[in-house]
């Protein structure tokens, strides 16, 4: 299938709007103009180990020639993460496909320390369901049905 666009600009150039196709992100801004430094705001829902909230990520690292960026969480990560930095790259394959990757380094204190393999466990599995999403948005130019099951669940207005 062709692509609908390239991960890079996805990734990268949308760095912003993860909002708009990963599940776990309920909503992104970018506080300032895309470049070294920005700030990007995300309300989560719960992804691995961290529950439901804000959290603040700054970009490191931002390289559209190379394919490549990274980030930090520099606010909104619970009390056990000293700290975290997500290092991501598009590798061409073909015309027609790209291998991306991802490489996410936390920094655990206390306790959770010791549990960082079952950490690792999680984050793996929900760190894959958002590469399927992205794969799915780069491939058909609209979000997973599972990020569109999502914001129908959250806009179901209940009453008592």
């Amino acid at each position: 299938m062709p692509l609908r666009a390239q991960p890079v600009e996805v990734l990268g150039e949308r760095f912003a709007d993860i909002g708009e196709w990963a599940v776990p992100i309920t909503a992104s801004s970018l506080d300032g103009t895309l470049g070294r430094g920005a700030v990007r705001t995300c309300r989560t829902a719960c992804f691995g180990p961290v529950p439901a909230g804000t959290i603040k990520e700054r970009l490191l690292d931002f390289d559209p020639d190379a394919m490549s960026f990274a980030y930090e969480a520099i606010g909104g990560m619970p009390g056990f993460m000293a700290d975290a930095v997500n290092r991501w790259s598009v590798h061409p394959l073909d015309g027609q496909r790209c291998l991306a990757r991802t490489h996410a380094t936390l920094t655990l204190r206390g306790p959770a320390a010791l549990l960082g393999f079952m950490l690792n466990r999680k984050l793996r599995a929900d760190g894959s369901r958002v590469l399927d999403e992205l794969r799915y948005r780069v491939e058909h130019g609209r979000p997973h049905p599972r990020k569109v099951r999502a914001i129908e669940h959250r806009n179901i207005v209940r009453v008592p």
